[in-house]
């Protein structure tokens, strides 16, 4: 907060490359600071409408029409936008082409945080009348509203979905001033942003009609407006899960077939939020009944009984799993069974298929587990998973796991290949929670410490702690005892090294000495005899003395 409070202070400066400068700051900061930036969000609005509007369009952008729409007969603009200025075309030259009119301003095209830092007060005619000091600081507000809104929506993009609500609250405040930039800072979200503006659009609680229109157009300027659109463009399955738990939170007509299409797909996450949504629309207290009326026919006759206008959510639920069941089936659905019952039926018909099919995957797996392909097992089994993570037999996978972790960390180990060995591990702790009860569950973890201090060594560290709980877990593992003591010795080694080579220099140094001292005393003696004279001529000719 101390951060933003300063460099809210430098968007008051008066150097456009300081102001500009600040501004970035607050767009490019971390989404960590979102509840920061949310509650500086929520401040109102201090500056004045008419010298906010001023600035606006002193930077030919545009913010909506207050009078839209005033009544009947009227057809007032939506947008309030800046007259172009009049144009004068120069003095034809002969033989040149015809002068052209510039195009007109873009408002869709300003860069507010660029145009607002670098706007000049006293350049334009439009700001050179209003008070300095109130329209720099109106300036400066409006500069930190639109950074704000560019970093919550930065947080938005990397998966904050909450971010839509701040955002499209500000586009409702100061009479919908800052609208246009809130519109462009919720599509910058893209389809991280549906979810939320699915549930808006819906809300019929909602305290004016002004928002569902407008979160309705932010989805059509996105073109994620129809359902399975919106679901076709989800990248991943969180995303397509969250946009289906939207649509059944808010039980769209619009939806019904999208939410029914998923009730059996691949992906765990999708298939449990789709049930979820599905069961919104067929279960819980029957919705209220649509208006009735008697419609007119060719000739300007009217039908004689009177007509729903439209089908409700349940109603076009039961048609639809009706469907469904004819076709999966081959046989009429029995009218008589609620929509609730006819999607039991239907879930167990899913179901059933599904169990077979992973029947045959898994006796498949086991085979080749038997057979001593290892990779294909573990490989089957992880496809079952994937689509299952909670299978009723997933204890009996956990053998394949484990021993393919085994080979591969064999195999790792001889060829020091960082890389498998940390496969193996992961193959390892995937056997370990399949089957924390497994008989050789010990080892087992014991290995996976082991590895964990080798790879530990590789990056530098000792791997100490983990062969001590290498040992902990399976005390008959020999490679870890062996790796703990090497580790053991290293980290002593240095200070021993150390130890040893004072004590050496401390004992050397005094014998050195007394060495000295004594070859000292000897060599004048010894110079002494060769000195004397020889007493016996013959024996100094022999050599001897």
């Amino acid at each position: 907060m101390q951060d933003l409070e300063r460099l809210e202070q430098q968007m008051r400066s008066s150097e456009a490359a300081v102001r500009l400068r600040a501004a970035l700051a607050v767009a490019g900061a971390s989404p960590e600071g979102y509840a920061t930036y949310t509650a500086a969000l929520a401040r109102p609005v201090a500056a004045p409408l008419n010298i906010l509007r001023a600035l606006l369009h002193a930077i030919w952008a545009q913010y909506p029409n207050p009078d839209y729409p005033k009544g009947p007969g009227k057809d007032p603009p939506m947008w309030m936008v800046r007259p172009e200025p009049p144009w004068v075309p120069p003095p034809r030259q002969p033989g040149q082409p015809r002068p052209q009119r510039p195009p007109p301003h873009d408002p869709e095209a300003v860069d507010w945080l660029t145009a607002l830092a670098e706007l000049d007060l006293s350049a334009d005619e439009l700001t050179r009348g209003l008070e300095p000091q109130a329209a720099a600081a109106a300036r400066a507000e409006a500069l930190l509203r639109v950074a704000l809104m560019r970093a919550i929506a930065r947080a938005g993009q990397r998966g904050q979905r909450d971010a839509v609500y701040p955002l499209f609250e500000q586009a409702f405040v100061a009479e919908g001033v800052f609208r246009d930039e809130c519109g462009r800072a919720i599509r910058s979200m893209g389809i991280q942003a549906v979810p939320a503006l699915v549930r808006i659009h819906h809300d019929q609680q909602r305290r004016s009609a002004k928002m569902r229109r407008y979160a309705g157009y932010q989805l059509d300027r996105m073109d994620l407006m129809r359902p399975s659109q919106a679901l076709r463009n989800a990248t991943d399955d969180v995303t397509r899960a969250e946009i289906l738990r939207a649509y059944g939170e808010v039980r769209a007509l619009d939806a019904v077939e999208l939410v029914l299409a998923h009730l059996d797909a691949p992906s765990h996450r999708v298939r449990r939020e789709a049930r979820w949504a599905w069961m919104r629309y067929v279960d819980g207290p029957p919705p209220p009944p649509s208006p009735r009326r008697k419609r007119k026919l060719p000739g300007g006759l009217e039908e004689k009984e009177e007509r729903e206008d439209y089908l409700n959510y349940r109603e076009m639920a039961t048609l639809a799993i009706q469907r469904a069941l004819r076709e999966l089936t081959g046989r009429e659905p029995d009218p008589a069974r609620t929509a609730r019952q006819l999607t039991d039926e239907l879930l167990a018909f899913y179901d059933q298929r599904r169990e077979a099919r992973f029947r045959q995957v898994f006796e498949e797996a086991r085979a080749r587990e038997r057979a001593g392909d290892l990779a294909g097992a573990v490989d089957a089994f992880g496809w079952i998973l994937a689509n299952q993570p909670d299978h009723p037999r997933r204890a009996e996978m956990a053998s394949a796991f484990v021993a393919l972790g085994r080979k591969l960390a064999e195999e790792g180990e001889e060829r020091d290949d960082e890389a498998q060995v940390a496969r193996a591990l992961g193959l390892l702790r995937q056997g370990l929670m399949l089957d924390p009860s497994q008989p050789a569950a010990h080892r087992v973890q014991g290995l996976v410490h082991y590895l964990d201090g080798r790879q530990a060594q590789r990056r530098g560290g000792d791997g100490l702690v983990d062969f001590q709980q290498a040992l902990a877990a399976d005390p008959g593992l020999h490679r870890a005892q062996r790796a703990l003591e090497a580790a053991r010795l290293r980290r002593a080694g240095p200070s021993l090294g150390w130890l040893i080579a004072l004590v050496a220099l401390g004992l050397l140094g005094p014998l050195a000495w007394l060495l000295g001292r004594r070859v000292g005393r000897r060599a004048p003696r010894r110079t002494e005899e060769l000195a004397r004279p020889c007493a016996d001529p013959d024996a100094a000719a022999s050599g001897s003395v």
